[in-house]
């Protein structure tokens, strides 16, 4: 055999002892697979992540869990579809808001009050000033009534998404400072004047989120509690929380000076009459009755002055009741409702006519 021939024979026999040898094979498969998942972008398999999971979403039981108590000063608790829904009351509703204020308040806000099932109406003393709030559960789309509120805005506008279901707007008509929120699929918040980043929308939009929970929302005051319960449910409620001074203190031939909370509520009677409920609260554990005629004298004198005639305070359908407990003192009285329908209209149409806008 010549060197050549040995030479040839030799690589081979090499070659074959590298091709059956099982560790080199081995490697040689890894290489190709490692090869073969670069150049297909098929490395191992990413590893598997779950969903972030969906925060619920919002919903708001009932607006007045939405107000602070801090400041506040006043507040309306109104069902404007339950009043409308009343077949004898629609023509007084009508004669106080004409259906042109209804179309034109919902033309320029996409909420239609007729069919709002509950509005909450605070104000506010700010250390920016007093702040008035508005709270509404509506059926429209709330993306078309943040459009509409948008619409009004002229400079400053800011738009924050704390969460798809929550969506905050504030900016300035004109030179006044307005805020609004979109809380849930159903409750808007408006608010004029005030603290915008700390006012009353903002605060509205942290509890419906749960948070805050170290402050204290409005009801939780004991005063407003008790008249709350004391009243009952009804269309419309109001309530002023004390203490009261000045001209007011000396309000209800003094009683207010040391009434810690005042609060109304306007219901329709079987009669088909208006039943209108007054009541002070605060210490009459030991002047109760002699306080429960003090209010009773004071509601004289409102009636036979010239806003309780125009109001027909002075015609009611039955006479003043007075009550008393160690707690509050009350009245309730039936009110014709034509009489205090055109009262109000003649008495306020200016200021309904500007909110109407």
């Amino acid at each position: 055999m010549s060197a050549s021939d040995r030479r040839t024979a030799s690589s081979r026999t090499s070659s074959s002892a590298d091709a059956t040898d099982p560790g080199r094979r081995a490697f040689l498969a890894a290489t190709l697979a490692a090869l073969a998942s670069a150049l297909s972008g098929c490395g191992a398999p990413a590893p598997v992540t779950k969903p972030a999971t969906p925060e619920p979403p919002l919903a708001v039981p009932s607006l007045d869990g939405l107000l602070p108590l801090a400041g506040l000063r006043w507040v309306v608790l109104v069902h404007p579809h339950e009043i409308t829904s009343i077949p004898w009351l629609v023509p007084f509703v009508g004669a106080v808001i004409s259906e042109a204020r209804f179309d034109r308040f919902a033309k320029g806000t996409a909420v239609d009050l007729r069919r709002t099932p509950e509005a909450v109406v605070a104000s506010y003393t700010t250390n920016e000033g007093d702040a008035t709030v508005e709270i509404l559960r509506h059926t429209s789309d709330p993306r078309a009534v943040e459009r509409a509120f948008r619409d009004r805005l002229s400079t400053d506008t800011t738009r924050a998404v704390d969460r798809p279901d929550l969506v905050r707007v504030s900016g300035k008509i004109g030179r006044g400072a307005h805020a609004f929120a979109a809380i849930g699929s159903d409750v808007v918040c408006f608010q004029q004047a005030g603290s915008i980043p700390r006012g009353p929308c903002r605060i509205a939009a942290l509890f419906a989120r749960g948070a805050l929970s170290r402050a204290t929302r409005a009801f939780a005051d004991p005063s407003l509690r008790a008249l709350a319960e004391r009243l009952g449910p009804a269309p419309a409620r109001a309530f002023a929380l004390g203490p009261f001074e000045g001209e007011l203190a000396r309000g209800a031939r003094g009683l207010l000076a040391a009434a810690t909370a005042i609060g109304a509520a306007a219901r329709p009677s079987a009669r088909e009459g208006i039943l209108l409920s007054i009541a002070v609260a605060g210490d009459f554990s030991r002047t109760g009755e002699a306080a429960s005629e003090e209010l009773a004298a004071s509601w004289k004198d409102l009636a036979q002055g010239s806003f309780g005639h125009l109001l027909g305070l002075d015609a009611p359908v039955t006479a003043p009741l007075p009550t008393h407990a160690p707690d509050a003192v009350a009245i309730a009285v039936e009110l014709d409702p034509k009489k205090l329908a055109k009262g109000l209209a003649d008495a306020t149409s200016n200021e309904i006519d500007q909110i109407m806008r």
